[in-house]
């Protein structure tokens, strides 16, 4: 088979890992299918990451270990380190998750003629951290354009690319640094609708406190209670993160709009942006109907129950405003 020959470059970006990069890397190197090159990025850690780094070059012919002189942040240093690939394949690793086995033969197998693989995550969380919350959702999740710009619903440390895809990705410069670049790649690659999903478990991510991306997760159990609890934070939520959201998705329909392809994803996403960076009624009333429609395409998975399925539509403009909590104020002591 033409793909078992493709070349995978495994890229990891690493800060301060010390603690659990062996068992990390141990997983990337016991994959079924060979690893053609492994290139590490360290962001000028403080801990013995870089020497466990050095220690598994010595070991490996096939990693290459870099190191930033002053710390670049997550965007920058990622992107950095793709650019050093060279592989067919590009897959995205964190520092503290553990493979599956086989996850980059399945994605190998399956991506096809798309740019971009995925598929699910299941977090875990060790018994020496109870503070870190961990809960596995094992429905399949919606990776449609529509829902992607509200949530970033792919992981990056699931993510294998082809390496052509990085030339879409870097002429988009302008908004390169406006979303994480996990959040970014996903929108992009909806855009074109090339998007290809294993429905396997492929990782198993490691929830800790410390982690830069950790949030605790919500409690969406279906219950009176929870409902109720849900539409009155988030109505409050929307209140005061309302212009924030706006100006995102503003920003975001200015990205849509330049990325040189016209599919049906992109001109429903583009539709909804718009609405949803919109103050007046009229947009407001139009934004709901849209929800309406797309619904199936704009919730984390299929609703069954059609009279709840229009209720979470209805509301969807304002319930989205979970997905932009980190908008809220900080308060002080927290």
């Amino acid at each position: 088979m033409m793909e078992s020959k493709k070349r995978v470059s495994v890229v990891m970006c690493t800060y301060n890992g010390a603690k659990y990069i062996r068992e990390q890397m141990d997983s990337i190197l016991n994959q079924t299918y060979p690893i053609y090159e492994f290139i590490i990025q360290d962001d000028n850690s403080t801990d013995e990451t870089w020497e466990i780094l050095q220690e598994y070059q010595g070991k490996y012919a096939f990693i290459k270990v870099f190191r930033n002189e002053a710390g670049r942040g997550v965007n920058p240093n990622f992107y950095s380190a793709m650019r050093r690939a060279t592989g067919d394949f590009i897959a995205i690793s964190d520092q503290d998750d553990i493979w599956e086995p086989r996850k980059i033969e399945w994605q190998v197998d399956t991506i096809g003629d798309n740019w971009l693989s995925a598929g699910m995550t299941r977090p875990f969380a060790e018994e020496s951290e109870p503070s870190a919350k961990a809960y596995f959702d094992n429905r399949k999740p919606n990776i449609y354009l529509e829902r992607m710009i509200y949530s970033a619903m792919i992981a990056g440390h699931t993510m294998m690319l082809k390496r052509e895809f990085l030339d879409k990705l870097f002429a988009l410069k302008n908004w390169i640094e406006d979303y994480m670049y996990d959040h970014f790649i996903s929108i992009v690659a909806g855009a074109y609708e090339k998007i290809s999903y294993v429905d396997k478990v492929l990782v198993n991510q490691r929830k800790h406190v410390d982690s830069a991306t950790y949030t605790a997760p919500l409690n969406y159990k279906r219950s009176m209670v929870n409902i109720y609890r849900s539409v009155y934070r988030t109505y409050k939520q929307y209140r005061i993160i309302r212009s924030d959201m706006e100006s995102y998705f503003r920003r975001t329909y200015d990205l849509l709009r330049s990325i040189p392809v016209d599919t049906k994803s992109k001109a429903n996403a583009m539709k909804l942006a718009w609405h949803q960076s919109r103050s007046g009624l009229l947009s407001k009333a139009r934004l709901m109907l849209l929800c309406v429609k797309l619904r199936n395409k704009i919730f984390y998975s299929s609703e069954k129950n059609k009279l709840f399925s229009l209720s979470r539509a209805i509301y969807f403009p304002i319930s989205c405003s979970d997905y932009f909590r980190y908008f809220m104020p900080k308060v002080d002591g927290a």
